[in-house]
């Protein structure tokens, strides 16, 4: 029985030349879930949502992580797979601390957020 995500992962071509963008893609939706799991972290911080919400908003949201995960090792090894979804996750992340909490990073860190993109950039790279 095919899921909503066979779905999508069957419905586009995710290579184009060398370059195979199907693991950025589901790095990109775990580190999405991510997202909102911190968010709920970081609002229960500042004290904008009780505790026990925000503890159990987050663990329901990131209980769909190992769905997605078990997912992509049917197209990228285990070991490529966690390594592009921890740097999807710290861009990610990253920039929504930034951008959205308003919170800071300066000088040769920005240069390690851009060595990550580069990363992710060889982990697309196939040489099948």
């Amino acid at each position: 029985m095919k899921d909503p995500l066979d779905i999508l992962i069957k419905s586009f071509s995710w290579k184009v030349g060398k370059f195979s963008f199907l693991p950025i893609f589901l790095g990109v939706c775990m580190a999405s879930l991510d997202i909102v799991m911190m968010s709920l972290g970081k609002f229960a911080s500042k004290g904008t949502m009780q505790y026990g919400t925000a503890l159990t908003l987050g663990t329901l949201v990131y209980s769909l992580e190992p769905f997605i995960f078990f997912k992509s090792l049917k197209y990228e090894s285990l070991t490529a797979m966690n390594l592009i979804w921890d740097l999807t996750s710290d861009i990610i992340v990253t920039c929504l601390g930034v951008f959205y909490f308003g919170e800071s990073i300066k000088g040769l860190r920005w240069l390690a957020v851009l060595f990550a993109i580069f990363s992710l950039g060889l982990f697309a790279y196939t040489d099948n």
